[in-house]
C-alpha cells in the first residue's frame, strides 16, 4: 500500500512478547527450588534401636543397612557379604580412612549385623559409626 508521499508502508506480523513469560519461568523455578525436599540419605525405612548414651556423630557419606527381615544394603541396594566384601576393598583402595555408618532396623536379627561388620572388618578394618536413637529411656521389660 502506498502512503500519503510514494512510501511503501513495511506491514508487521503480530507475535508475542516473550519477555513476561520469560519472567513466570524464573518464578516457577524459584518456587519449586525454594519447596522441594532434598534427601541426603538412603530411604530405607528402618526403626534405629534406642540408646541413653547415645553421642552426636559426624554423617559419613556411605551406608550400610540391615533392614528388619536381616537384608543387607549397600548405598541403597541390596548385596550379599562377598559383594559388600569387594565394593568396600574398592572402597578402601580409594579412600583408606572412609568412616562408614551401619545402621540397622530395631528388628533385624543380630546376626545381620554382626555380618555385615565382619564384611567390613574383612574388607580392612573400617571405621564404623553404629548409629542410635538418643535422648529416649529404655523401659524395663
Amino acid at each position: 500500500m502506498d502512503g500519503p508521499f510514494q512510501s511503501r508502508r513495511v506491514r508487521r506480523r503480530p507475535g508475542i512478547n516473550i519477555t513476561p513469560l520469560i519472567d513466570v519461568m524464573f518464578i516457577l523455578i524459584i518456587f519449586f527450588t525454594v519447596s522441594s525436599t532434598f534427601r541426603s540419605h538412603i530411604g530405607l525405612d528402618i526403626l534405629l534401636p534406642r540408646a541413653v548414651t547415645g553421642v552426636e556423630q559426624e554423617h559419613a557419606p556411605y551406608e550400610i543397612v540391615v533392614d528388619g527381615s536381616g537384608a543387607i544394603f549397600w548405598e541403597g541396594r541390596p548385596v550379599d557379604t562377598a559383594s559388600l566384601r569387594a565394593m568396600l576393598r574398592e572402597l578402601l583402595a580409594r579412600e583408606p580412612d572412609a568412616t562408614i555408618i551401619l545402621q540397622g532396623d530395631e528388628a533385624a536379627p543380630f546376626q545381620a549385623i554382626i555380618t555385615a561388620m565382619d564384611a567390613a572388618r574383612e574388607a580392612g578394618g573400617v571405621r564404623l559409626i553404629l548409629p542410635t536413637r538418643f535422648g529416649d529411656t529404655i523401659e524395663e521389660e
